[in-house]
């Protein structure tokens, strides 16, 4: 089976936090699974290695994980949930003055990963709840 991996598995991995996600991760690793990610997941990455991609590329190796570029149908499908994101956005004023207050909840990087592991995987079970 092909697994899309979230950015947030991995850095649940490298500041050993939620052992839940961990442990199905790693027992798709044991298994044999095909893991792969986004370049996008390889960019939102690299802050946790202090812009060193040597540490980062062994990083990714060492958990069997190929990174792939976003390619055209995976950033249609992107587009699309993200248009019908924003048209459900809920609306926030401030309480003093009235005016729109503009709240950023996810990020665009959040639906290109949602389209390539719609586009390009079997499965994105390593998601955490409240991601996208």
């Amino acid at each position: 089976m092909r697994i899309c991996v979230d950015t947030t598995i991995l850095i649940d991995i490298l500041k050993d936090e939620f052992r839940d996600f961990q442990n199905k991760f790693y027992n798709a690793l044991e298994n044999g699974e095909e893991l792969v990610s986004p370049s996008v997941v390889y960019a939102e990455l690299i802050p946790q290695f202090k812009a060193d991609t040597k540490l980062l590329d062994e990083f990714i190796k060492e958990h069997k994980i190929s990174i792939e570029p976003l390619d055209k149908n995976s950033a249609a499908a992107s587009a699309e949930a993200w248009l019908k994101y924003l048209g459900r956005k809920a609306r926030v004023q401030c309480p003093d003055c009235g005016a729109e207050i503009k709240i950023k909840r996810h990020f665009l990087s959040d639906f290109y990963i949602g389209g390539f592991a719609v586009t390009n995987c079997d499965a994105y079970p390593y998601q955490r709840p409240g991601n996208l």
